[in-house]
């Protein structure tokens, strides 16, 4: 009888252990997509979109690529350079809407 209590006591840890690794595992997975890490200097800088997104992001319009970039006044924009529409970034947060691409588009950045 004892035997037979430490054989399930010890396939217990171990059942414990795998839930615990599968867990790690997936939190460590679910992460990759994060937004980058906040700017350590509290100078009031916003984060950005991580590069994983970023290589995933599609325009809803056409569902090609979009690439990112910084304006004048340091916004931070999504641009399909295709139909020239901009999507706003705030706060690493995209704002993919037709809405707000059509509201933003600049024909300069248009590529031929």
């Amino acid at each position: 009888m004892k035997v037979l209590v430490r054989i399930l006591g010890i396939a217990a840890l171990i059942g414990l252990a795998v839930i615990i690794f599968r867990a790690v595992r997936q939190y460590r997975e679910d992460s990759v997509f994060d937004l980058a890490p906040a700017p350590s200097g509290g100078d009031g800088q916003r984060r950005s979109i991580s590069p994983e997104l970023l290589s995933i992001l599609a325009d809803p319009g056409d569902k090609g690529p979009v690439e990112l970039m910084t304006d004048s006044s340091g916004k931070e924009w999504l641009v399909n350079r295709r139909n020239g529409y901009r999507y706003p970034v705030e706060d690493g947060i995209p704002i993919m809407l037709l809405e707000e691409g059509e509201k933003n588009k600049d024909e300069s950045l248009i590529q031929s």
